[in-house]
């Protein structure tokens, strides 16, 4: 696929998360979005929030090639709560759901998704879980009801976006198509074999 389709990355890796945590859990469904927003149906489901996105540094100057433009290599800070059928997040059902969440994204820890946008990501995206203390989460969820929701927090690298140029040096191809002079015809062996020996023998002296 060509490195263009890396302008979608980050919604792909959103997308991705998202099918992963309906198909490996009890929850019906996963909204996108900041999770104090109470969710729109009586069933089990998640709430995953971008919250942050920050440069790599490991890779920050990392090109894919020399000659090639320098990819931006992205950290993305994710926050996951869960809901129950009565639409809240601090039950038992509620912190089952969560678990079942976590255990999801362990389960995630290497991710090489067949996606177009993240297919030429030359390294598998890793997650790993951050900190998700009281301090975090209450800035997060500032809004009208300002209620603290228990959430865990994870982030995915690297994700590489890739500018749509040019790379600054000429692809190793002479022709394209069939070539006008095709030359020899070689074919692969395990090697030269001994067919005759001329002449058969020969006298001494």
């Amino acid at each position: 696929m060509p490195l263009a389709d890396s302008i979608h990355a980050i919604g792909a890796v959103s997308a991705y998360l998202k099918s992963k945590l309906v198909s490996k859990t009890s929850a019906s469904n996963v909204e996108l979005g900041r999770p104090e927003e109470i969710p729109t149906s009586n069933s089990f489901q998640f709430n995953l929030f971008l919250y942050q996105i920050d440069i790599d540094g490991q890779l920050r100057n990392q090109p894919l090639d020399e000659g090639q433009a320098m990819p931006v290599w992205l950290v993305l800070h994710y926050l996951l709560t869960a809901f129950d059928t009565t639409r809240e997040s601090e039950t038992i059902a509620a912190h089952n759901l969560l678990g079942e969440g976590i255990l999801a994204l362990q389960t995630m820890n290497f991710i090489e998704p067949d996606l177009a946008a993240l297919a030429d990501n030359p390294e598998p995206l890793k997650v790993t879980f951050d900190q998700a203390d009281s301090e975090l989460l209450s800035r997060i969820m500032q809004g009208s009801d300002e209620k603290y929701r228990l959430s865990t927090a994870f982030q995915v690298r690297p994700v590489m976006l890739v500018p749509a140029i040019e790379p600054r040096y000429s692809l190793p191809v002479k022709t394209v198509g069939q070539p006008g002079a095709e030359g020899a015809t070689v074919l692969p062996s395990l090697g030269p074999k001994l067919e005759t020996i001329s002449p058969e023998k020969f006298a001494a002296g």
